[in-house]
């Protein structure tokens, strides 16, 4: 896992904002660089390349560009609103992270300050004669920039904010975060399942403040822990929720004789923030993609085709899921609970199961999904895909009316019922 620093510095590059301004700074110190490399230009090329023409060009960019700019500010926001109602409002995190709309917003902002600082140079005299040839040049290449950013914004319009494109985010981001968390599975820590340690004679690490472990800083840990002399059994991985009833880590050794300072310094390295973060939780992923399923399937909106879409998505992700050689402890100090494997399913299934209950499409689907991952990864989903299907058919059971309809789902959760594996899957992977 990165260090602590490194994520927020990755959630702090990914904000629209951080981007709009360094562009924007680049372009005014690009305008102000012509004033320093005036002198080596000929003095006879103004003439020749017609530099005069730079003011007016100017104008016309700083005149669009400010239009443009608070146009596609516009789209974006409705997009983004349009997501959070189609789909789900913990998607829209995904859509303020998309660098096409945000490199297009902050190129149009960035011509902008680029044309405006150019203007007022030009009106105050600092450029002289090599200044505009340098400042013809840069507001050409500062042209071709805003093209290449408006084609590329007008071709992600055509889908941007709408349900595939959403679930075509979600879908990658929980794909590609399972996979991250499978490559360490334990975080490069020892293998640890809470349920089967007594904490009674160990200290609890609770934190001072509620909210969504986001992302813990394994490497720093291990350190503090080495110099404290202390092992460390954490509770609460990323994606799950801390208080003071619910702690970050029990200490166990010499803990007793730590003071507060080092409890604090232990504490530091959890990252903790008010809501949940895909990057570092792939659970989160199909939370995402239940709550889109269980939208469409409201009677206001009457979408199971989404709902069915949304279970092969999750089928495609859950099939990356396979049971790899952990790596080496790197981190012996600390002791780290793994995947759950039932989390994921009860997550996904159960709020398309009741809301969808009246449906036969969306129950076959459901059965059928179930029944792949049993079949496909049985050491990993055999067991968890059992229970959801008992209680899906038990609320298909009660939601739909034909029997025809009872019976279709009853034989592909018949299947599922009596098929057979090898052993129990463990708790976490």
């Amino acid at each position: 896992m990165k260090s602590a620093f490194f994520f927020r510095l990755t959630a702090l590059l990914s904000q629209i904002w951080v981007k709009v301004t360094g562009y924007s700074l680049l372009a005014v110190i690009t305008a102000l660089a012509a004033i320093w490399l005036r002198d080596f230009i000929p003095a006879d090329l103004e003439v020749k390349l017609g530099a005069d023409a730079v003011e007016t060009v100017l104008s016309i960019v700083a005149t669009s560009m400010l239009t443009v700019a608070t146009f596609s500010l516009g789209i974006m926001a409705n997009a983004i609103s349009g997501a959070a109602d189609g789909a789900t409002p913990r998607a829209t995190a995904l859509l303020l992270e998309d660098r096409v709309s945000q490199n297009a917003l902050a190129t149009f902002l960035g011509a902008f300050s680029f044309s405006l600082v150019g203007i007022i140079a030009l009106q105050i005299g600092v450029y002289e004669d090599g200044g505009r040839i340098i400042l013809l040049g840069g507001t050409i290449v500062v042209i071709i920039l805003i093209y290449v950013a408006f084609i590329r914004w007008v071709n992600l319009l055509r889908s941007f904010g709408r349900i595939p494109d959403t679930l075509n985010r979600i879908e990658t981001a929980a794909e590609d975060a399972l996979k991250r968390r499978l490559d360490h599975p334990f975080l490069d820590c020892h293998p640890y399942t809470a349920a089967d340690d007594d904490h009674s004679d160990l200290i609890a690490l609770c934190p001072d403040q509620v909210g969504f472990v986001q992302h813990i800083d394994t490497t720093k840990l291990q350190a503090c822990a080495e110099t404290h002399d202390v092992e460390v059994l954490v509770e609460r991985t990323p994606g799950q929720f801390a208080s003071l009833n619910r702690p970050l880590a029990y200490l166990r050794k010499k803990a007793a004789h730590l003071d507060g300072d080092a409890l604090d310094e232990l504490m530091g390295y959890f990252t903790l923030g008010a809501a949940r973060t895909i990057k570092q939780d792939p659970q989160f992923g199909m939370i995402m993609l239940s709550e889109t399923a269980a939208r469409a399937l409201s009677p206001a909106v009457n979408d199971p085709g989404t709902a069915i879409d949304v279970l092969r998505r999750a089928l495609r992700i859950l099939l990356c899921w396979d049971t790899r050689p952990a790596p080496d402890v790197k981190h012996d100090r600390i002791w780290m609970p793994g995947l759950i494997p039932e989390g994921f399913l009860r997550d996904l299934i159960r709020p398309i199961a009741r809301d969808g209950a009246g449906i036969v499409e969306v129950q076959h689907v459901l059965q059928s999904i179930l029944l792949d991952l049993a079949q496909s990864r049985p050491d990993v989903f055999a067991s968890a895909a059992k229970a959801q299907s008992r209680e899906a058919y038990e609320r298909a059971e009660a939601g739909l009316t034909l029997q025809s309809d009872k019976d279709e789902v009853r034989e592909i959760a018949n299947k599922l019922a009596h098929l057979r594996v090898k052993a129990d899957p463990p708790a976490a992977l």
